[in-house]
Order: C-alpha cells, then structure tokens, then sequence
C-alpha cells in the first residue's frame, strides 16, 4: 500500500473526528428551536436520500439479511441519537456530550462478549475501571449524584456501542456502504414514526435551525460516514479507531469556541482520564512478544 494512500486516510479519519466534534454544538444549537424527534427525523432523511442515490447502483443487492441488517443497525442508531439529543435539552453541554458519549469505545468490548462471544481482554477491563473514574469527575455533582441529562448521554454511549457491534456482525460478507445506507433510511423513517407521536412538527423553523439540521444531516452524517469507510479501508482499525476517538477533543475545543462552554478543573480531569481509558482500551497488552513477530513479520 502507498504512503500517500495512508496519509490521505489518516487525514480523512482526522477530519471525521473534527466534524463529529463540532457536531455536538450545532446539535445544541438545533435543540434550543426545534423537538428531539424532529431534529433526528430530518437529520436522517437528508442524509439516507444523499446516500441512497451515492448507492443506487447497488439497490440490486438487497435481500432480507440486508433489511434485517439495516433494522437493526438502524434501530440502535436513532436510539443512540435521540438520547444524545434529548440529554442536551436537560444541560448536558456540548463538551460533556462528546466525551460521555465517547465511553462506546469502551463498552464496545464487554457487548461483544455478550452479543458475539468474544471475551474481553485484560486491557478493556482496566480501560472500563479508568473510564468509570473520568465519568465521575465530569458528571458527580456535589451531592454525588449524576444528573438526568448526562445519565442519558451514558445510556446513548450505551446504544452507540450496539450499534458498533451490530454493524460489525450484519456486515460480514456485506456491502458497508449498502448497509449503511439502509442504516440511515431506517433511522430517517422510525424518527418520523417518533415525530407522530409525540407531535412533535415545529411550528416554524428559522434558517439558522435549519443550517444547523442541515450540518449535521450532509456532514456528521453522511460525508463523515463516507470518509469513515474510506479511511479505515487504508487504515489499521486500532490506529483508525484512535484517530476518531479524537472527536471528543474536537467536541470539547468546539464547545468552547463557539458554545463558550466554561471547563473547570474536575471537568478537565474527568476528560482526560476518560481519553486515557480510550486509547487503553485500544492495544492489547497481553500479547507476546513472539505474537507481535507472527503478526508483522516485515519486523
């Protein structure tokens, strides 16, 4: 593989980490106007038409293990995005949401356990216990207790690390980007199904809240998901997985810039030992040395 191919996916997985932190605040933004349901509706419709038509070509391939798949990975998707969102009409700022939210790295390898029988290995134990600790310094407040709105940002790390372990069984000898696709469209029609029922239609809708639908529609959603396949095509997963892992910095740094978010010491602390428990939880510290020759004999 050409370097030139490495750096061209390094900095594709580096600008998807920028935008999905920048994410965080026009997710804010959109909140203070408009309901969660409509947010994550129109959010997903923009962007499962973009996607729709980049995959027409394929439409062709689709069975019922795709549908099954797209349902699936759909259904945890607009879960994990309405709880996200809803969080953020309880106080979670922008900065806190991006490294709350960012503990999927973490929980990824104990639902694998679960859902796919795969034991998790020394370090995802320890990368958990790390992660606990920065949980509680961001969000215990003084009378020791999370508030409702970062305990649903935890629970939408929660359903994010579902939708991981999801997309990783259903695309097994599947298309990513076919899948994907039906991912968004699944969850562009259950966030209309959720507009309905909570009646949840704005009563009208400024430019800016449309920008900021808009943003996170064509960018954090389908331009970032597209960049995200491309760049862990050239990309080792570990490195890759670090590389995004980033977002939560650039969702802290956005927060501050534009939200004017005030980050105090603890909070500091708390997103710094979670970005630790992160990187952990990435490297296999358990292998031998002999492991490490099979697996790179070009050492």
């Amino acid at each position: 593989m050409s370097q030139n191919k490495k750096i061209w996916a390094t900095l594709a997985l580096l600008l998807t980490a920028a935008i999905w932190g920048s994410a965080f605040v026009f997710q804010k933004f959109a909140v203070d106007e408009l309901t969660t349901s409509f947010i994550v509706a129109s959010r997903f419709t923009v962007a499962g038409i973009i996607t729709a038509i980049a995959t027409i070509k394929k439409w062709h391939r689709i069975d019922k293990e795709y549908l099954i798949g797209g349902l699936v990975t759909g259904s945890t998707m607009v879960l994990g995005s309405g709880l996200q969102t809803i969080a953020m009409t309880y106080g979670t700022t922008p900065g806190k949401s991006a490294f709350l939210t960012s503990a999927y790295c973490v929980i990824v390898p104990f639902l694998g356990w679960i859902f796919m029988k795969e034991r998790p290995k020394r370090n995802h134990i320890i990368s958990a216990a790390i992660c606990l600790v920065g949980i509680g310094l961001i969000s215990l407040e003084g009378s020791m207790k999370i508030t409702f709105g970062d305990g649903l940002t935890l629970l939408c790390s929660g359903a994010f690390a579902a939708n991981i372990i999801s997309i990783a069984y259903y695309c097994r000898g599947r298309d990513p980007m076919l899948l994907t696709m039906l991912q968004i469209c699944v969850a562009g029609i259950l966030g209309w199904i959720s507009v309905f029922v909570t009646r949840g239609f704005p009563h009208s809708i400024s430019l800016a809240a449309a920008g900021n639908v808009l943003y996170l529609a064509i960018f954090s959603t389908a331009v970032c998901l597209s960049l995200q396949s491309i760049g862990l095509k050239y990309i080792n997963a570990t490195v890759g997985t670090i590389i995004l892992s980033l977002e939560s910095v650039f969702g802290v740094v956005f927060s501050v810039l534009l939200f004017k978010e005030e980050i105090t010491i603890k909070m500091a602390m708390g997103f710094v030992v979670i970005f630790i428990a992160i990187i952990l939880s990435q490297f296999d510290f358990t292998k031998t040395v002999d492991e490490k020759i099979v697996e790179n004999p070009e050492n």
